[in-house]
């Protein structure tokens, strides 16, 4: 399999939610940040995006335009594996056969939990990029699931407004 870089870059709340109770994200709304908190530089590196269905399909209640027109973009997803709609190829089985597949270089796990779980359970993220947002849901969708563990080495720190992103890599 050629090089290929993964990243997650994705937001939660502080105690580590990446949606309410119904699975929304409109919270992330209510917090202040500082331009577009680093999103279209971290788009600019990227050629590829994957997602779960969804994550997929709430994409379309958050926006008009679909964003990733210009990138590759595949979605997991039980139901639709081996078709295509105008935007995205839908896959499944693992991500090792996925990845061995596609052209993709530098590519963006946007989402959700439980991709998020199979992409570490194959131990194939190389970079997390995590934006907390200062907000407590106290329930939610976890970002990690219980039993989740992984060591990880912290890059860098940013503060876009009211939101820390950390940029952490895989503990080598």
């Amino acid at each position: 399999m050629a090089e290929k870089r993964i990243d997650l870059f994705i937001a939660m709340s502080l105690d580590g939610y990446i949606a309410d109770q119904i699975g929304s994200v409109g919270w992330l709304e209510e917090i202040e940040g500082e331009g577009d908190n680093g999103y279209t530089t971290f788009l600019d590196e990227i050629d590829t995006v994957v997602m779960g269905h969804t994550t997929y399909k709430q994409l379309f209640t958050l926006t008009d335009t679909f964003p990733y027109s210009k990138k590759h973009v595949y979605v997991f997803s039980n139901e639709k594996a081996g078709t295509k709609d105008e935007y995205a190829a839908f896959v499944n089985g693992s991500v090792e056969n996925w990845l061995e597949t596609t052209e993709g270089k530098s590519i963006w796990l946007v989402g959700g939990a439980q991709l998020v779980k199979k992409f570490l359970e194959e131990s194939f993220i190389d970079r997390f990029i995590i934006t907390v947002a200062p907000i407590i849901l106290g329930d939610g969708i976890p970002l990690f699931e219980k039993g989740t563990r992984e060591q990880l080495y912290l890059e860098e720190v940013t503060q876009y407004g009211q939101f820390t992103q950390m940029t952490y890599r895989k503990k080598e």
